[in-house]
């Protein structure tokens, strides 16, 4: 499903968002409401069928958190994973905004196409998160810990270390019961917390008359930039065939090394990016990892310095350079000139057409010269073929120049 572009309206439909910490009995108030016809959505086991199914939520977890979470099927090792973010908070808040969109959408999916007017949604992290919002009334379920630790070490057979952990890692309850509009006691016997549950069913309002609620809009992906007017400080020149020698290869240093990021590199990286442009691009962790999920990064250092970043990734037969940060610019002849040989390297490997680079239009010297070295040429994209003006018109971000570099040039002999 792909994201909404505009908020999302619910009416005619009585929601409820159920919410407690860990082993507060939320399961057993969502099996009651199903006795009673309401559609039950688990936010956690939407998170677990993603895990299970989704390439590319598997893809992104495995970037960010290690090959070693995930199987050899594809799915994630969920134990592997919990011991990781239940250990780290930074690790499971970048887990949870990984996979908040993709929920969120199937969550939506599954309200507009039932038919039943009373939707209960349960969720560790609902009030958290934007679907709090379309919720008429928020229940919450709580216990006592001595209880959620012999619910975690007898129901679901975790050894106690892990089970305080797993309880430390969230919320004090009382945070979650000072929102809600429904409190649910399941210290005692289930007898107990159905009578609790039946009371607050009968007091429901008629989805009828509850009132519409809207969803606010994911986020959107960056669009494609308009064309631009060729400006006379972005002069350009016809495309060219591949040359007929090939750049001189780079001179490098024994102890520089060219090589594709890691999620270990993340802080590396990130200090990077934050020295090379002073300060005005700022990246969160988060989104970082997902971006080493989406596209390729090359990283350069010298001995144990790190240099150079490159992102970049390959499309319709078309690699494209989308993000480049040197420092010192003083690397950038032995360091950036090192990475867009691998770049090449790879471009060919995968049988690309083209190389193109988007260079800031405040590009300095130094960077500007290393791509002419590598026979990079000013583009203009009226002037590419159809197939290439596609692929670099769904990537260049706004205030770059378009650089070209021809690796096969049949589409241009075509005319």
């Amino acid at each position: 499903m792909s994201e909404q572009a505009a908020p999302t309206r619910f009416s005619g439909k009585l929601i409820i968002g159920l919410t407690g910490n860990i082993a507060t009995g939320k399961s057993a108030v969502m099996r009651l409401a199903a006795d009673q016809g309401a559609l039950a959505i688990d936010a956690d086991k939407i998170v677990h069928e993603l895990m299970n199914h989704d390439a590319k939520t598997q893809a992104a977890i495995a970037v960010a958190f290690g090959p070693h979470v995930r199987r050899e099927d594809g799915r994630i090792d969920r134990r592997a994973l919990g011991k990781i973010v239940f250990n780290d908070p930074q690790a499971l808040r970048d887990l949870e905004e990984m996979t908040h969109p993709p929920v969120r959408r199937e969550v939506v999916k599954r309200i507009e196409e039932s038919d039943a007017d009373i939707v209960v949604i349960e969720a560790i992290k609902l009030l958290e998160g934007a679907l709090a919002q379309i919720c008429h009334q928020i229940w919450v379920t709580r216990c006592t810990r001595q209880r959620q630790l012999d619910r975690l070490r007898i129901c679901r057979g975790i050894d106690t270390e892990t089970a305080v952990a797993r309880i430390k890692a969230q919320p004090s309850q009382e945070e979650k019961v000072a929102q809600a509009d429904i409190v649910i006691d399941t210290n005692g016997l289930m007898t107990a917390t159905e009578k609790q549950f039946h009371m607050a069913w009968k007091r429901l309002p008629d989805p009828k008359l509850a009132g519409t609620k809207l969803l606010p809009p994911l986020p959107p992906k960056p669009a494609a930039p308009p064309p631009e007017k060729e400006s006379a400080s972005q002069s350009t020149q016809p495309i060219a065939a591949p040359p007929a020698t090939a750049p001189k290869p780079v001179d490098r240093p024994d102890d520089l090394e060219i090589r594709r990021a890691r999620p270990s590199d993340i802080a590396s990286m990130l200090l990077l990016i934050q020295k090379a442009t002073n300060g005005a691009v700022k990246m969160k962790r988060a989104e970082l990892l997902m971006a080493l999920s989406e596209r390729g990064y090359f990283i350069g250092q010298i001995g144990a310095e790190v240099n150079a970043v490159v992102g970049w990734h390959i499309d319709s037969q078309a690699a494209r350079i989308e993000q480049i940060f040197i420092h010192p610019l003083t690397t950038a002849g032995t360091v950036g000139l090192a990475i867009l040989e691998e770049v090449e390297k790879s471009a060919n490997a995968h049988v690309c057409e083209i190389i193109a680079a988007f260079l800031p239009d405040d590009a300095p010297d130094e960077l500007r010269h290393i791509f002419d070295r590598q026979a990079f040429a000013a583009a203009n994209k009226a002037d590419l073929p159809a197939a290439w003006r596609q692929a670099v018109a769904e990537s260049q971000p706004e205030n770059t120049q378009l650089m070209i570099k021809v690796l096969r040039d049949r589409r241009l002999q075509k005319g």
